[in-house]
Parts: C-alpha cells; structure tokens; sequence
C-alpha cells in the first residue's frame, strides 16, 4: 500500500483493532492500519490537555504498549520530540502507507535459518531451478543483482542438505551421492593403435599452465535423430565452442572445424586430446588440417572406455545435457539456442579451478 490513505472513522471498523495480541502471532493488517491512522492522527491534533501519550492511547485501544509503540514508530512521518520550555513530548503523523511498507519489506526478510531470508531462498530456487544454474553460479548472480548478506555456498548447501530452502539434494546439477569406482585399469584402444596415446602426451599439459591445450568430444542426437553437436574447450581457462553437425562423421567434424579456424575463432592450439571415436581417428588428416596455425600440433588419444582421461570437455558435455537432455535432436534445435548455451556455460563463476571468474574473463585475458 503506497501514500496516505483517509478512511473514514466508524464504530465497527475501529474495534478491529482492539485486544491485538489475544491472539498468538498476529500483527496489524492493512485495513488494520488505516484505521489506526485515522484513530493516531486525530489524537495527536487535540489540544495538549486531550491528546493522550502512546501509553494511554495503547490503554484506550487495549492493545499492550510496546506493540502500540513499535507499530507508530514503524510510520512515524518523523521523529517524535520532547519539548522541555513546555514540558510535553511531541508526536508526528502516522502513515499507514510508510508502515505498510516497512512491514512488507521486513517479512520479505523472514525465511529460513539465520542467514538466508525468504527473499534469498525464493531466488535461489529461480535460478537452481527455472534457470538451471548451479548453486555457485546462482550465488554469483545474486549478488550481482544487488543482494545483501547473501551467505557462502557451504551455507546453501547446508540448507539444501538438510530440504528447507526449497531445493532439495538432487535438484541441483551435479550433487551426487557417492563416487563410482573404476573396475579396471585403463588400457590403450584398439583402433587407431598408430595414433598417440595420451600416456605420450607431456606432463605439462596436464597441469593447465599453458594456454592453447584443447579437448574435443561430440555429443549425439536421439535414436532417429540426426547430427549431433562439436564441443571443444581449452583446458586452462574452460573456454568452449559448440558447433552443430549435420551428421557424427570425420568429414563433418573437419568441415565444423575448418569453419572455426576460417572465421578466426581458433586462433592458438598447441595440442588437442580426444577419444577413439570413428570421427576423430584421422590423426593426419586432422593436423593437417590445423597446420595453418600450428605444424607441431599433435593430437593425443585417450584409453578406451576412460572417459575421466577428458574430463573438461565431460564436464562440459553435462552442462549441455541440462538444456539438451538425452533424447534431443539436434537437428530441430535452433542455431541461436546452441549459441545461447555456448554463452551461458562461458558465463558460469568458477570458484575453485578460475578462482570466481567466468571462462569468458579467463580466456579474454590468456588468449
């Protein structure tokens, strides 16, 4: 409610808010207030021997004090004053509006626990939930959209944890509850046995100091569907392309490339690790194709069934997955919702791999 209303004053209305606190956890209502209004502004415009003190006004409206007291001073249009030449204190108009709206703004503040109010966890639950974002990254908006005292991710997770934020264990993009253990030990793949292996590839590509070291997978369409999508991503700052194929072939793979080296996109590859699937296994014809930027460029090859060997561009893929679950064809999903996932991966906050920067921020300052 907003402004000053001017009810007028009956009988009825003005016993609604008489004996207030007889019932427990009720407070003034709307209406409530703009009787009081009413009731509160007559008063303090009497002459100074009728106008009664907040205390007397509580007494005559049989509402306890302090409640009386906290409820004025909640819309006060100012702050009430003692006068010592005339020994009297001085009271401002009450507002109905002004409370109204002070009251809305701190029940909006009640919520769960300690650390996060309502307003935060009806948030937190459009963005887990309706935008798709991971915790992390829906705290990084938060506050970025001017949230205050938004708490720590462990805190969202504690709440979630224990399913009173309104987002439960599972709800969230990758919250699982136990490890899967690997059976075997890695082994080299069949096909392309003359290929590099990625126990071939140097140590120091592996610990993400050097820009310019790629991973490459593809994701496929559903049974019936056609194509699929091209994802790479650069393993120091997790930057990454998704590129549309018309079909999950060595030509289309080339052809998708070709493109992104054409346009200028792919302008530093020093080394690109990938799996053993049949659109990848031309090792020459792939370097070859990438030797306009770089002829010492080598392609490494992961051990069979030893996904985790990439795990950045699988990483990547359950980001897609989110928009594009399993049973999408590729082929009826627009260019620009392709592009519009490519862009909000790139936007996700990584706390502890970028230290809280987006892979966007990262790669703008490495490449």
């Amino acid at each position: 409610m907003k402004g000053d209303s001017k009810p007028t004053l009956n009988k009825d209305a003005s016993m609604r808010i008489l004996n207030l606190h007889h019932a427990p956890m009720t407070h003034f209502t709307e209406e409530q207030r703009s009787v009081l209004q009413n009731l509160w502004n007559v008063n303090v415009n009497k002459g100074r021997d009728t106008r009664l003190s907040i205390h007397k006004f509580a007494k005559q409206q049989a509402v306890p004090y302090e409640t009386m007291r906290r409820e004025l001073r909640r819309g006060m249009e100012g702050e009430p004053f003692f006068d010592k030449i005339k020994k009297q204190w001085f009271y401002p108009e009450y507002s109905a509006g002004k409370a109204q709206d002070d009251a809305a703004d701190k029940n909006a503040q009640k919520g769960t626990g300690m650390r996060i109010t309502a307003e935060l966890a009806k948030a937190f639950q459009h963005h887990v939930k309706e935008l798709s974002k991971s915790p992390n990254h829906a705290r990084h908006d938060m506050i970025a959209e001017g949230f205050k005292y938004v708490p720590c991710l462990s805190t969202f997770y504690y709440h979630i944890d224990h399913g009173d934020i309104g987002v439960l264990r599972g709800e969230t993009p990758y919250h699982p509850d136990v490890e899967r253990k690997r059976k075997n030990p890695p082994r080299k793949s069949r096909k392309g046995l003359a290929n590099l292996s990625i126990e071939e590839r140097p140590p120091e590509i592996g610990q993400r100091v050097e820009f310019g070291h790629w991973e490459v997978d593809t994701v496929f369409s559903c049974v019936g569907g056609k194509g699929g999508l091209l994802v790479l991503v650069e393993r120091k700052t997790r930057w990454a392309f998704i590129v549309y194929l018309p079909a999950i072939t060595a030509k289309a793979v080339r052809n998708a490339i070709r493109k992104l080296l054409k346009s200028g996109a792919l302008k530093t590859v020093r080394s690109i690790t990938t799996d053993n699937g049949c659109e990848f296994l031309d090792a020459a014809a792939l370097e070859k194709l990438f030797n306009q930027i770089n002829a010492d460029l080598k392609i490494y090859y992961t051990h069979a069934y030893a996904a985790w060997e990439k795990g950045t561009v699988e990483n990547l893929n359950r980001h897609i997955r989110r928009f594009h679950p399993k049973g999408t064809d590729f082929s009826r999903v627009p260019p620009r919702l392709i592009a519009a996932t490519q862009d909000f991966i790139n936007a996700i906050p990584r706390n502890l791999t970028l230290k809280g920067q987006t892979a966007h921020e990262a790669f703008l300052a490495a490449a």
